[in-house]
């Protein structure tokens, strides 16, 4: 989509097209704050409303997640301890059986472990290709790394993923 021609319609379906992979990205980068990461999704949109387009056009994509990504390092460094809030009761919605619900959640529980060992950078950048879908051009805009350290970076990452699946 170009981003130098933001119409209303345009606008909602670069939100339906971002907002989910954004908040993905935000959420991790916050340690699971979801309130935090959809104040900096939400700011991310707002920034996009004021940006000049004309600098934006066919990097729509990295330009989002690179200003998401400033949005969260900045929160990230004024935030203070929030006290925290009681949580709200709400019932489980009946799905699949307890056993294959725990047997996917072991597994899910055990990649987010090894991936939370994988370096911060490769942390990044491996949020950035799969939940956010940047090509590795886009995800060198976003961190500032060169394409070719990217790619570097990203094949040590799902290498030692491997490595770290077959071992267990």
């Amino acid at each position: 989509m170009n981003a130098s021609d933001f119409s209303e319609d345009s606008m909602e379906s670069i939100v339906d097209r971002f907002e989910r992979p954004l908040l993905a990205y935000a959420t991790r980068m916050m340690h699971g704050d979801r309130q935090s990461a959809q104040d900096a999704v939400q700011e991310t949109f707002l920034r996009l409303c004021r940006a000049d387009r004309r600098k934006i056009r066919s990097r729509l994509a990295a330009w989002l997640f690179f200003v998401c990504r400033t949005r969260v390092i900045d929160m990230q460094r004024t935030k203070s301890p929030q006290p925290i809030e009681a949580f709200e009761t709400t019932l489980p919605d009946p799905g699949p059986p307890a056993e294959q619900l725990a047997d996917e959640s072991e597994q899910c529980d055990r990649l987010a472990e090894m991936i939370d060992r994988l370096s911060d950078r490769q942390q990044e950048i491996l949020r950035l290709r799969m939940q956010g879908g940047l090509s590795y051009r886009e995800i060198a805009e976003v961190t500032g790394l060169t394409v070719n350290n990217v790619g570097v970076q990203l094949h040590t990452a799902v290498r030692n993923l491997r490595q770290a699946f077959a071992t267990q």
